[in-house]
């Protein structure tokens, strides 16, 4: 792929930033996260200055994000890849980005006169419920607090802590697990993307001088070193917090407009061809 700096902030839990990651996947881009576990489910979009990035993103949204909706909604990406960094929210603006500013050097659209698999899947003329199930499909599985939905006390230090690098694919279950607990613990990661089969087990390199293989090893390693014991797990009724910095809008009625907003094709029609 081209030359490219793309910083991703987004939570496991989230169908929407699933589909994002699937698509870097596709396109063969590596990309830095920065993980937004929610603080609470009572108000959608609610945080308090102990996220470790959400407030980071907020800015990022109110300088330059490109998209007319005025409240701050994962996922969001920032491409600084130019002296100029684009900001996009709303998977369906991240993806035209990505199709149409990296997807010359992907595979044709038609193999062997067939359309390529993501397309099929993504393609509008399949019912929306199927495509967002789909989507939504690991999260209800996993609905629980540690599982890349809400922030779990953590001792990692941006500035002291080493950086850490997964190699993974999106479609991998034990990647998703690695995930999981970068994500409930805020820690950031640069992510390589993985599509080869012998390549679909998650990697973790530590700076240059630890490398772990395999889901178990990865997550012990991660919640040994960077969980805060000294606190309580969150639960599934965190409260909201005191200091309010996000949105104030309730759980279901977020939901309901996430869903009506990916109602759309998934992907542009005209971004991948």
């Amino acid at each position: 792929p081209p030359k490219h700096k793309l910083i991703l902030y987004d939570y496991e839990a989230s169908p929407w930033c699933r589909l994002v990651r699937e698509h870097l996947t596709i396109l063969g881009l590596d990309f830095d996260v920065r993980p937004c576990p929610r603080q609470t489910l009572f108000l959608e979009g609610a945080f308090s200055n102990t996220s470790r990035f959400r407030p980071k993103a907020m800015e990022y949204f109110q300088n330059g994000a490109v998209s007319e909706d005025k409240d701050l909604t994962f996922p969001l990406l920032v491409d600084a890849t130019n002296d100029s960094a684009v900001v996009l929210k709303e998977s369906y603006e991240i993806l035209q980005h990505l199709w149409q500013t990296y997807g010359e050097t992907i595979v044709p659209s038609r193999i062997n006169g067939n359309r390529r698999p993501d397309q099929r899947v993504n393609d509008s003329q399949i019912p929306f419920i199927f495509r967002f199930l789909s989507l939504a499909g690991p999260s209800y599985l996993r609905p629980f607090p540690t599982c890349g939905l809400l922030q779990t006390p953590s001792n990692y230090n941006n500035k002291s802590s080493l950086p850490i690098v997964l190699h993974q694919a999106e479609g991998c279950p034990e990647s998703r697990l690695v995930r999981e607990i970068l994500c409930t613990l805020e820690i950031p990661y640069h992510s390589v993307s993985s599509t080869s089969a012998e390549n679909n087990h998650p990697m973790l390199e530590i700076a240059s001088d630890t490398t772990l293989h395999g889901a178990k090893a990865c997550t012990d390693y991660l919640w040994e070193s960077f969980h805060d014991t000294t606190k309580a797990l969150p639960t599934l009724i965190n409260p909201v917090p005191r200091s309010n910095l996000g949105r104030s809008g309730s759980f279901p009625i977020g939901a309901y407009i996430a869903f009506v907003k990916g109602s759309r094709a998934l992907v542009p029609p005209d971004a991948m061809k």
